[in-house]
């Protein structure tokens, strides 16, 4: 926007007033996508409560059953287990598009498997060790999910933020600016509005 006083004439008050009913529909659809990104941040809010209780939960299980199956089998066997059943795990990272945001979405699949879909042989590992290796699998599972979700919750929240920011500018610096700017053309136009009646009514006296 250029800061340049504008000269007083009849068409930059007409390019100052479209500036400012431009402004005031920013500012309007700011504060309407500021108002729909609080509403999503509040429902995230909500999954991440929940998610983070999940994962507590989650997590004292998991750490539980391998207790429990260190203390039956020994260090050695449940190590053994686990290098069998190590894998990579696929996760993909999409992005959906709100209010002009790109949102990360993050997805996975098949993280608890079956017992015989871990690559060690179901008969030759105890049962102990087969429940810890479940509940480490719910654990990661409720991970990602924490991750889902907080980084939604981030973004979100920092776009709140940004429009926030945008917000106070319109209000407290561009449209005073605009209006400031169009107060001082309309001065400038009575005064030479008087003016021009003054020389006129002299005119007048003159010739008569």
């Amino acid at each position: 926007m250029n800061d340049r006083a504008p000269s007083p004439s009849r068409m930059s008050l007409l390019l100052l007033k479209a500036q400012e009913q431009a402004a005031r529909g920013a500012l309007e659809l700011l504060r309407s996508k500021r108002e729909a990104l609080a509403r999503e941040l509040f429902a995230i809010a909500e999954q991440a409560v929940a998610t983070r209780g999940a994962f507590s939960e989650t997590i004292q299980r998991a750490a539980w059953a391998l207790a429990v199956s260190l203390g039956q089998e020994g260090r050695a066997d449940v190590e053994s287990a686990a290098f069998a059943a190590r894998r990579e795990i696929p996760v993909s990272v999409s992005e959906r598009s709100f209010w002009g945001i790109r949102v990360p979405e993050i997805r996975w699949q098949g993280i608890v498997r079956s017992a015989d879909a871990r690559g060690y042989s179901y008969a030759g590992v105890a049962s102990s060790t087969q429940a810890a290796a479940r509940e480490f699998e719910k654990a990661l599972e409720a991970v990602l999910e924490v991750v889902a979700v907080e980084t939604r919750f981030k973004k979100i929240g920092a776009e709140i933020g940004k429009s926030t920011r945008r917000i106070n500018v319109l209000n407290e610096v561009i449209l005073p600016g605009l209006r400031a700017r169009m107060r001082a053309i309309l001065l400038a136009l009575e005064e030479r509005e008087r003016e021009n009646v003054f020389r006129m009514k002299r005119f007048k006296g003159r010739n008569r």
